[in-house]
């Protein structure tokens, strides 16, 4: 299957949110006349300036947007594009605040294209009467496949209502994610790797001001969450390009150890009480699972995970068992449907059968422990 996505980005999305649009939807939902005059009086009448060097400019009235950097502020837009997935009627799309991604998953490019196309126009159409701005420049399309002989993102020619067509995209930024056309991640990693590397030589300039535990505290606070973000999603991709991240783990253990090159990686994780990079997506893979299956988080993965039945009396027929589909190839045991329900019956009993989250997190950090087979 071939999957053609196309990602939108709003120009100014949140101030341009008309406010009288907002309140009709608000209304939509079923809020009653008091919380609308509430609403109402919290979005008009507000007015801005700026200051620079001690100076303030003339206040200027805010006829639209919604306040930014407030608690109710991504709700409310949220609530104002609500109903724009109504619009897609031949493919799929999600929202996430003003990032929109439409995307149709089939056989061959002509019938992603119509599916894409059709719905990108109804939306289109959506954003022009609810007096949002599409931003051109910053909006691509992106095909993903994993095929021997691979069709050219080239040959599907989206357009706008314009008539002007819409840029491809080799990869393509996705809520702090680096996509490629071919899952392979290693723009991402190599963008952590950058990131990384760069922020550490910072901060060996000043290695000497800080004692071990200062130097752990700034590791696991302000570069390890780095490593941390969409590691459950870059996971599956191959050890030659999870390799450089290994690398850059090390040289991290090394500096809030202050250790010699040469000192073994075993080693330094024992000291620190840290898990090996490859345990530590799987500990946050396994509470990812624990999350679908007693959380229903979130819901639309939740439906892919069958419980095991069988006409037998089995010795795991009481325990929270999983049916894991059959797959033809190597890259189908990569697939969600068949890696959770996989990896979750793999775990001891002791383990699948707790139902706090706490308790869960503690035994899977004992599970995973590493233990060094390397000499």
């Amino acid at each position: 299957m071939l999957t053609g996505a196309l990602f939108i980005d709003l120009t100014k999305a949140f101030d341009m949110v008309d406010q009288y649009l907002l309140l009709d939807k608000l209304h939509s939902i079923g809020l009653d006349r008091s919380s609308l005059l509430c609403f109402n009086s919290y979005l008009h009448h507000r007015k801005q300036c700026m200051l620079f060097n001690g100076s303030y400019s003339n206040f200027l009235s805010v006829d639209k947007g919604v306040p930014q950097g407030s608690a109710l502020g991504p709700l409310l837009f949220s609530i104002f594009i609500n109903d724009l997935p109504t619009k897609c009627i031949y493919s799929n799309i999600q929202l996430y605040a003003d990032d929109t991604v439409i995307y149709s998953s089939k056989s061959n490019i002509v019938d992603i294209q119509h599916s894409i196309q059709h719905d990108f126009n109804s939306v289109q159409l959506w954003l022009q009467s609810n007096k949002l701005l599409l931003n051109k420049s910053k909006s691509y399309f992106m095909l993903f496949q994993k095929r021997l002989r691979p069709v050219a993102a080239s040959e599907i020619h989206l357009t706008y209502l314009d008539m002007s067509l819409i840029s491809v995209a080799e990869k393509f930024k996705y809520l702090g994610l680096w996509l490629d056309s071919s899952l392979s991640f290693s723009a991402h990693i190599q963008s952590i790797v950058h990131k990384i590397s760069y922020r550490l030589k910072l901060l060996y300039l000043s290695i000497n001001c800080f004692s071990l535990s200062v130097r752990k505290k700034i590791i696991s606070q302000l570069i390890i969450p780095t490593l941390d973000y969409g590691d459950i999603i870059y996971q599956n991709t191959t050890l030659t390009n999870l390799r450089p991240l290994n690398v850059i783990y090390n040289s991290l253990c090394r500096f809030i150890l202050r250790c010699p090159f040469r000192t073994h990686h075993c080693l330094m994780f024992q000291q620190l009480s840290w898990l090996p990079l490859s345990s530590r997506r799987q500990f946050h893979w396994l509470l990812f699972i624990l999350k679908c299956i007693n959380l229903s988080y979130p819901d639309y993965l939740k439906q892919y995970l069958t419980p095991f039945q069988s006409s037998y009396n089995l010795r795991h027929a009481d325990q929270i068992f999983f049916a894991v589909p059959r797959v033809k190839k190597q890259i189908g045991k990569y697939s969600f449907n068949y890696k959770t329900p996989s990896d979750w019956n793999n775990l001891p009993l002791s383990i699948r059968s707790l139902t706090s989250f706490f308790a869960f997190k503690n035994a899977c950090l004992v599970h995973l422990q590493h233990s060094c087979n390397c000499f």
